[in-house]
């Protein structure tokens, strides 16, 4: 029997790694609504318990785990396999059960290369999702930014905020995964939420050895009403740590970012993409 390392060693079917978050999603734009939801509606429901499908991502998980401790693996059969008890609770129990089999699976995939049964390529999202960057008026930063889709290999500006901060601002914008009507419900399982790393060469000080990382962020979205189903997360805020005595010698110097996209009843949608740090600093 193959040893299971130590941060992946407590069940059931192996625990949930420190930092991972719940994941989901859906097939078109839906905003989660307390009031029907209660009321017994059907329309707001999660891919993860339509038609009483399972999820792809949990039967490769629980063959996964057959094929690295026996006892463990019967044991999550049981409750996130094809009958498991996982898929006869509500869309939420679903929702969590979905985020365990993906969250493991890729921790397994990464862990035992060599198994075949716990490859994690090809896993379906529905999840569509870009990396922005949000753009602030030069004379007055307390505009309302506007969004700007970030292109690999494209420039990345570090701003000075309002509160006087330097941050990298990164936007979001996607579509068919759930949202929340109020999008500052952070308590609320169905909030979108990022995993989250930034590198800079030369510059990585912070936890991890990156630049910045963020772990298990909530992220509200608005949808824009473009007639294309579009949501906007306008940006996330990543500081420039405190370690860095100099920030202009960020500018000019090639990144990476890396952001994964949980949401409600979906596996995890990623993205990563290079850029360089523009050659000023905004308000600086």
């Amino acid at each position: 029997m193959t040893t299971i390392p130590p941060i992946l060693a407590r069940v059931p079917g192996i625990a949930l790694a420190a930092g991972i978050a719940l994941v989901g999603g859906a097939c078109e734009l839906r905003v989660y609504n307390e009031t029907e939801a209660t009321a017994g509606s059907d329309t707001h429901t999660s891919e993860a318990t339509t038609d009483g499908d399972v999820p792809e991502v949990c039967l490769r998980y629980v063959a996964c785990l057959k094929e690295i401790d026996g006892e463990a693996g019967a044991e999550a059969d049981a409750t996130h396999g094809a009958n498991g008890s996982c898929w006869q609770g509500d869309e939420t129990a679903a929702a969590e059960c979905l985020a365990l089999c993906d969250a493991q699976l890729r921790n397994f995939a990464a862990a035992f290369p060599d198994i075949a049964a716990c490859d994690d390529e090809g896993i379906v999202s529905d999840v569509e999702f870009e990396i922005g960057e949000a753009v602030f008026d030069p004379i007055d930063p307390f505009l309302p930014p506007v969004y700007r889709k970030l292109e690999d290999g494209g420039t990345m500006t570090v701003v000075r905020g309002g509160q006087g901060l330097l941050m990298l601002p990164f936007a979001l914008r996607g579509k068919n995964f759930v949202i929340t009507e109020d999008p500052n419900d952070w308590d609320n399982p169905r909030m979108p939420n990022v995993d989250m790393w930034v590198d800079i060469d030369g510059h990585n000080v912070g936890f991890g050895g990156h630049f910045a990382r963020l772990n298990n962020y909530s992220v509200g979205f608005y949808p824009l009403n473009d007639g294309m189903d579009t949501l906007e997360h306008m940006y996330i805020a990543i500081i420039v740590p405190d370690a860095i005595a100099d920030p202009q010698t960020l500018t000019g110097q090639p990144g990476t970012v890396h952001i994964q996209l949980n949401t409600f009843g979906e596996p995890a949608a990623i993205r990563e993409l290079e850029f360089v740090v523009a050659p000023e600093i905004q308000g600086f």
